[in-house]
């Protein structure tokens, strides 16, 4: 009995050891050591004056890793106050990904959550390209730090493109593509667009753009693109501008998938230049934008929002999620399910692959017409915007929906 007690004191003293801090600290020595390993034997790597702040990235004995000006290290706990202590077990291997794993966005737009999961509210837009920090995994999203601030991205649309020292956590500077060429042409899907001196919500505002207003865009920053208004640069945010198969204007046409064509677009970030095509795999992409939005009967727009992040107008029914993402790669679509089902080649439901349209029979008065659509994205799952009272969202096909399923239409070959 003794040697149990002796064993499980043990383990909790090894787990009380892996506690991971994320938080504050100040030094309160007049100088303290900054040392290559967790003991007071190591050599000094550099020392801290009095009253420097830092951010710890664990404890290990009496020492707190942190790093400082790009360097890890360790300095010894005593002589460190903690302004937040909020220590976190680490999560189990299951939920978790390797601390300072990097990676690169590759949708056009991915939207930066609250929480991990669609239906926490979106706090910002990271673009194509941007290069991002990962130092957890959960439900399917990627914890980072971007521009000082902690959010969650799916793990669909970030390539991981190496892995940094491992308990290090990297805050992710937030790209720009402000470049002075012009990356695209806007339509404005809002009754009127706030045009403002600086890509943040907060900043003056310098004039307004009426809906369907074409404008050039000069890049993207922080969720807002870049435009000139007046003679002057401002911004406006991305949220309620639509980016149309005639918005394209760099680069050329490529044959994709059969005669469908599809626009390639050269984006310059950082000086590295990025291709997005516009093909399945980018329409996928910009539906999965939408996820978390609400469903709006007879609604073909966009959800809209205020500063703030609240709902204010605007949705997709099914069929209009379908024609609205179909159309943004340069394919037409009938507006309603009845029309849409009757474009295509007819797919079994063993056969279907991504991009391919699924129609459903899931009104019990009219059992054999066709009254639901959503969108194939493969592994039996499909993005369908469901009905009033839900969000738009990714469903598995199996049970109610694979008994109600009537047939798959491969649009794009």
């Amino acid at each position: 009995m003794k040697k149990r007690i002796a064993f499980i004191v043990m383990l909790l003293s090894i787990a009380s050891s892996h506690v991971a801090l994320a938080d504050s600290g100040i030094i309160n020595a007049s100088s303290l050591k900054v040392r290559k390993t967790a003991s007071l034997s190591s050599s000094t790597i550099t020392s801290l004056p009095r009253n420097t702040k830092i951010e710890t990235l664990g404890k290990a004995n009496n020492f707190y890793k942190i790093n400082y000006k790009g360097k890890t290290g360790y300095v010894y706990s005593s002589y460190v106050t903690i302004a937040k202590s909020s220590p976190t077990p680490i999560a189990k291997p299951i939920a978790t990904a390797s601390v300072g794993k990097s990676g690169t966005v590759t949708t056009q737009h991915l939207n930066v959550r609250s929480g991990s999961g669609i239906s926490y509210p979106v706090t910002s837009t990271i673009t194509l390209g941007t290069k991002v920090t990962m130092y957890e995994k959960s439900n399917g999203f990627y914890k980072i730090n971007y521009a000082g601030k902690t959010g969650y991205v799916s793990e669909l649309y970030v390539k991981v493109t190496g892995q940094s020292s491992t308990n290090v956590i990297v805050t992710a500077a937030p790209v720009s593509t402000t470049v002075d060429k012009i990356t695209g042409i806007g339509n404005i899907t809002a009754s009127s667009l706030n045009i403002r001196k600086a890509a943040a919500a907060g900043s003056n505002i310098m004039g307004v753009l009426k809906r369907n207003a074409k404008v050039n865009l000069y890049g993207s920053q922080n969720g807002f693109y870049k435009i000139k208004y007046n003679g002057q640069w401002g911004y406006i945010s991305t949220t309620y501008v639509s980016m149309g198969s005639n918005a394209v204007v760099l680069g050329s046409v490529t044959p994709s998938r059969g005669n469908i064509t599809t626009s390639k677009t050269i984006y310059t970030i950082n000086g590295n230049q990025y291709v997005a095509t516009k093909s399945i795999d980018s329409l996928i992409a910009q539906t999965n934008t939408f996820l978390g939005t609400p469903y709006l009967w007879g609604g073909a727009t966009p959800a809209k929002y205020n500063s703030s992040g609240k709902y204010v107008s605007g949705g997709f029914d099914c069929s209009g999620l379908v024609q609205y993402v179909y159309r943004n790669i340069g394919i037409n679509l009938p507006r309603v399910t009845m029309d849409q089902i009757n474009v295509g080649h007819s797919v079994s439901i063993t056969n279907l692959q991504k991009g391919d349209l699924i129609f459903f029979a899931t009104n019990s008065a009219d059992p054999y017409q066709a009254s639901h659509v959503g969108i194939y994205i493969g592994n039996n799952r499909f993005i369908q915007s469901p009905k009033t009272g839900y969000n738009i969202r990714v469903s598995e096909l199996t049970g109610y929906y694979k008994d109600k399923f009537i047939i798959g239409k491969r649009v794009v070959k």
